[in-house]
């Protein structure tokens, strides 16, 4: 478990140095992606959409907020899209090869997305919903 630490720890450092600077609000062809949090907490960040992947946003999430990339859910506040971090490395060495993942502009967000941040539940195929979904 300690070495695992280690190599979280490890790859969090290599995301934060890979994370492009954030760009000048009001700055054409940025998105503002916020953050809500089961705990109650927020955040916020803009990217630049067309250059940005879906996998940027979680590598963010890894590396700032220390949630392990692979284990959230990222889901618009109206319940309409739901993502999953995608393995770029993927099973084999043609994995994603022509089928890069999804830019943001790619995935029709609006220039503002709110996103609530939940574990990602595995069990039998089937993800788990969040409990306190339509709570609010």
């Amino acid at each position: 478990e300690r070495m695992r630490q280690e190599q979280l720890e490890q790859r969090r450092e290599e995301l934060l140095e890979a994370l492009s600077p954030e760009p000048e609000a009001g700055t054409k062809g940025v998105i503002t992606i916020a953050l809500r949090f089961k705990d109650g907490s927020r955040d916020q960040r803009r990217f630049v959409a067309a250059e940005t992947t879906i996998n940027d946003v979680f590598n963010w999430i890894d590396c700032v907020h220390k949630m392990e990339r692979e284990k959230v859910t990222l889901t618009t506040m109206n319940g309409q899209k739901s993502f999953v971090y995608e393995n770029e490395g993927g099973e084999g060495d043609e994995a994603n090869v022509g089928d890069e993942v999804m830019t943001l502009e790619d995935s029709g967000l609006g220039r503002m997305t709110a996103f609530r941040v939940s574990d990602f539940v595995q069990e039998s195929g089937e993800q788990a919903e969040d409990d306190d979904f339509e709570s609010e």
